[in-house]
């Protein structure tokens, strides 16, 4: 039986915390432009980039993480790739610097982004991730996960 396509969106909190952020450090390096040009610059044009970030994401359609019977999209600003279930060994919960993330590896089938599993190996002991800032815990989509890939077998 086919089940409807499950979509997660970024959670509207932490990305709101994400703008505001940003926002507070564009306005700080606005008041030290006259003390310090260079880091008032850099302040402004690091954290204006986090501002932008942050604002697209509350566009709808521009992030989100779909599961399909067939597989899982993840698309994140407005570019997106499809992995199907058959091109992943296991999935597993882990964490990077305190954000938690589910981590997974390829198949030997999957023959794309050689350079890039590679370094996401030496970074964090998998070929690959997915970020847990969608509005599902990450120990539920987890599960989810697990229980997309056994069903595709």
């Amino acid at each position: 039986m086919k089940r409807e396509p499950q979509i997660f969106r970024p959670d509207k909190l932490k990305n709101s915390i994400l703008f505001l952020g940003c926002s507070a450090f564009v306005t700080i390096g606005i008041f030290i432009l006259d003390r310090d040009p260079k880091i008032g610059w850099g302040c402004i044009i690091f954290f204006g980039l986090g501002v932008i970030i942050s604002l697209i994401q509350f566009y709808p359609n521009s992030t989100y993480l779909k599961l399909t019977d067939e597989g899982f999209e993840v698309k994140s600003l407005f570019r997106f790739h499809f992995t199907k279930w058959t091109e992943i060994k296991d999935f597993r919960q882990g964490q990077i610097k305190g954000n938690k993330m589910i981590f997974f590896d390829y198949t030997d089938k999957h023959k794309k982004w050689k350079s890039g599993k590679e370094v996401a190996k030496f970074l964090s002991g998998k070929e690959g991730a997915i970020q847990s800032s969608y509005n599902i815990k990450a120990e539920e989509l987890l599960n989810l996960m697990k229980e997309y890939k056994l069903k595709s077998k």
